[in-house]
């Protein structure tokens, strides 16, 4: 085992953002790594990197991953809804679910109605093959 080859560790996203080596010891690396940069980039345009930190510390360890994927959701949703965020979307969605229930209301009238009419049309005039 002379020959052992030292192994390279790559920075993290936040690493590489604020140009410092990263070690073992570093809070985000699991949660960022070199190929998650534009998830840091837009998290830490948000929260800080001060802020994250604190966010992460603040829930349980078993938390963490989700706290992350939440604390990337809302940053990539204040970056398409600059004011309200995810709230926005979420109205949106609300006025296609309300928008969508009508039609189907709708529908399910004209299919009553269209049901109710073939009732009141009387026996039926259409030959089962029987005189």
């Amino acid at each position: 085992m002379a020959n052992a080859v030292p192994v390279v560790h790559k920075a993290c996203a936040a690493c590489q953002h604020q140009s410092r080596r990263c070690d073992a010891n570093c809070e985000l690396a699991k949660y960022f790594p070199a190929e998650k940069a534009e998830d840091f980039e837009d998290v830490y345009h948000l929260y800080g990197m001060q802020n994250t930190l604190k966010i992460l510390k603040s829930v349980e360890e078993e938390e963490r991953d989700k706290t992350i994927e939440s604390l990337i959701m809302e940053a990539k949703m204040r970056l398409e809804y600059p004011v309200h965020g995810h709230f926005s979307a979420v109205r949106k969605l609300s006025i296609e679910i309300d928008k969508a229930e009508k039609e189907l209301e709708f529908v399910r009238r004209q299919i009553q109605l269209f049901r109710g009419s073939d009732n009141r049309a009387g026996p039926s005039t259409h030959c089962d093959g029987q005189p």
